[in-house]
């Protein structure tokens, strides 16, 4: 037996009993990723000026691109930050 503390919550509970809310946040997952990948090919056609201004480099995108959904606006932003902490002359990075 798994004991828990009174803050967690088993998996089981978070899970929904409704298969139709099921579905639906699935599309919904389905849909924003679409949404990100598009985003993602249109900073691509993006010309380096506009990337640099961004804080990034295509290789940053193309990075961001092979992450896990969750993990790519983090990837960029950290690539971002660290951008523009050099610039700054704060490279504690």
């Amino acid at each position: 037996m798994a004991y828990l503390l009174s803050s967690e919550r088993p998996a089981v509970a978070a899970a929904s009993r409704n298969p139709l809310l099921a579905i639906l946040r699935w599309a919904a997952k389905l849909r924003a990723e679409r949404h990100q990948r598009l985003a993602f090919r249109e900073m691509l056609e993006f010309d380096e000026a506009r990337l640099e201004d961004l804080g990034l480099t295509r290789n940053d995108v193309l990075e961001a691109m092979g992450a896990s959904a969750p993990q790519a606006g983090l990837h960029l932003q950290r690539r971002r930050a660290l951008r523009s902490a050099i610039w700054l002359g704060r490279s504690s990075f």
